[in-house]
């Protein structure tokens, strides 16, 4: 690499590819398609000047770069949809937060572009299903005989599922801590 302005890219590359493909990619040669548009591209580079993006205090820490490497290392698919599920809202507010920022126009266009192509890729693929069910878990009324007689009655499913899941959980986290 010759700057660390070429990491910045690798790196947002590779989390793009992430988010898309679900898997962490190790070098530039192993990217495969490319998801970030030359629009994106250039809302990026845009934003290098003005936001001191190659600050070399950038690199010492990465924000999100760990936790992609991690992913498939370390959590099942639905875990790692869980995680960029959750970084896709750390981006919607860090950009929201941006915007309300004293940048200049072009700044807050590709802010605001790209806080879209979050949005964008949140609906395709990151619609909140999850959110969806825990809710209408939160809804059912549980004060209901009916309610609670068909819960009793499918108790010992919903347990047996429970702790299947936890055991194997609780073991993955022991092997991964010893391994």
């Amino acid at each position: 690499m010759n700057s660390a302005l070429d990491l910045v890219v690798v790196v947002w590359l590779g989390f793009c590819s992430v988010v898309v493909l679900g898997r962490p990619h190790h070098s530039c040669s192993d990217l495969g398609p490319s998801f970030v548009s030359e629009n994106m591209e250039r809302d990026i580079e845009t934003l290098k000047g003005p936001l001191d993006l190659n600050d070399i205090k950038l690199f010492a820490k990465p924000a999100f770069r760990n936790l992609m490497i991690e992913l498939d290392g370390k959590f099942e698919k639905h875990e790692q949809w869980l995680l960029l599920n959750a970084t896709l809202d750390v981006y919607l507010n860090i950009f929201s937060n941006m915007l309300k920022e004293n940048y200049p126009d072009e700044v807050k266009q590709g802010l605001s572009r790209l806080h879209g192509k979050v949005e964008d890729l949140k609906r395709s693929y990151y619609q909140d299903r999850l959110k969806m069910k825990i809710q209408a878990l939160a809804d059912i009324k549980t004060n209901d005989a009916v309610v609670q007689r068909k819960a009793v009655n499918e108790f010992k499913v919903v347990y047996q599922r429970a702790s299947q899941l936890g055991t194997c959980l609780h073991q993955r986290a022991e092997n991964d801590t010893q391994g």
